[in-house]
């Protein structure tokens, strides 16, 4: 239903915009008027013309510069209208609408119920108070509950509605018509997503959604590490292994640590030992010998220990029997 366009009468303007002070002066709607009479709106009219019924009006400000009033008529009367009049507490016709149909119709045994709702501008609406206000169903707003039209499936599509509520039935049919609209290359959203041509209107899709797909030329191990950001060091970097003289590892800082297990013999001159790999700086290596069974050396007051040879080599003695021992190297 199109909006009802009331006319502020003259007087009304008077009653509400003070001349003299700035703003506006507080008025005091309390009535509404009926008529079934085809008249001319105008701003110059002092009364309704043909006006047969008058009630009690509620009224509240809805918010977003709406004015709610309602009236109710539980009367035994049967009328229809075709215009309404609104009067101030004493008497001042404030607004006035009229059409050439009727807007609705009573019959004898039922009451009517009157909504109107009143946009204004510049703050008026903050001057305006009502009468009787035991019953009130005001539109809703931004700021306060209260009836609302649902909208239907086209005006939800549209999407410029402000006045009108959304279903979930309405949302979804909203959504389809945008996913399922026309775009400039003549193909819609849900055909360019599938076949993966999109047009200009949904231009670069692929890139707006943070995803850069890797060319299948190119998707090696080495181009996912790169994406991924690993940098793994070096194999000759970082290394282990271990051969028949025993275990070691290389540290990516070119720190080398290598250890084994041996048997010391009681000899003046202990045989060399070859290092599972070569070091490259002798002073830097550090040998440390420990007997396996470190209480028996203990009880017989035997002794171990060992010697850097070279960068290649190393042996170990015990003092006066032989002992199987552990050894362990650390340097560059």
């Amino acid at each position: 239903m199109d909006p009802l366009l009331i006319t502020l009468t003259k007087a009304g303007f008077s009653a509400i915009i003070d001349d003299h002070t700035p703003g506006f002066s507080p008025v005091e709607i309390t009535e509404i008027g009926l008529t079934d009479t085809a008249f001319t709106v105008s701003s110059t009219l002092t009364a309704l013309p043909g006006e047969f019924k008058r009630l009690g009006v509620s009224g509240e400000q809805s918010g977003d510069d709406i004015i709610h009033i309602v009236a109710l008529d539980a009367s035994d009367d049967a009328y229809s209208y075709r215009g309404f009049a609104l009067y101030l507490a004493d008497g001042t016709l404030f607004g006035v609408y009229g059409q050439a149909g009727p807007i609705a119709a009573k019959a004898e045994p039922s009451a009517t119920y009157i909504a109107v709702d009143i946009q204004l501008t510049g703050g008026m609406a903050g001057a305006i108070t009502f009468g009787d206000t035991n019953f009130l169903s005001p539109p809703a707003t931004t700021s306060g509950q209260g009836v609302v039209e649902l909208a239907t499936n086209a005006e939800a599509s549209a999407g410029n509605d402000t006045q009108r509520a959304l279903t979930p039935a309405a949302m979804q049919a909203a959504i389809l018509a945008m996913l399922l609209r026309v775009d400039g290359a003549g193909s819609a959203l849900d055909a360019d997503l599938l076949d993966g041509q999109h047009g200009a209107w949904y231009a670069d899709i692929v890139s707006r959604l943070g995803y850069v797909p890797f060319d299948s030329a190119g998707f090696t191990g080495a181009a996912v590490k790169a994406v991924l950001g690993y940098n793994p060091q070096d194999a000759a970097d970082f290394s282990f292994g271990s051969n028949a003289n025993g275990y070691w590892r290389k540290m990516p800082n070119g720190l080398i640590e290598q250890w084994g297990e041996v048997t010391a013999d009681e000899t003046g001159s202990p045989p060399a030992l070859d290092f599972p790999i070569p070091f490259t700086d002798l002073a830097s290596v550090n040998l440390q010998v420990t007997a396996r069974a470190p209480n028996v050396a203990a009880t017989n007051g035997n002794k171990v220990g060992g010697n850097k040879v070279s960068v290649t080599q190393f042996n170990v003695f015990s003092d006066d029997l032989d002992m199987a021992v552990f050894w362990r190297a650390i340097g560059r």
